[in-house]
């Protein structure tokens, strides 16, 4: 499946992919912000962020990137669709 492009709250556009579900509900999704940073993260069923599982910069290296704040409002988002 294609990821999907989503606009944050403050317009940055995201493109968002379910890389698969997770045993006892909840799926691991990758984040990847357009010409920005990307997070793989666990998010619950209830589109909660249970873990960041990891992060790349804009240049695609490994990076502690911290989560931005609209990424709350995606995973919800999803979690309604």
């Amino acid at each position: 499946m294609a990821p999907d492009t989503i606009e944050a709250y403050d317009g940055t556009e995201v493109e968002v992919d379910v890389v698969k579900p997770l045993s006892g509900g909840g799926a691991r999704v990758e984040i990847d912000a357009i010409d920005g940073a990307r997070w793989r993260l666990d998010v619950t069923s209830t589109g909660e962020l249970s873990e960041v599982v990891t992060s790349w910069n804009s240049d695609g290296e490994l990076a502690d990137k911290e989560v931005p704040d609209w990424v709350d409002d995606i995973l919800l988002r999803l979690a309604r669709a």
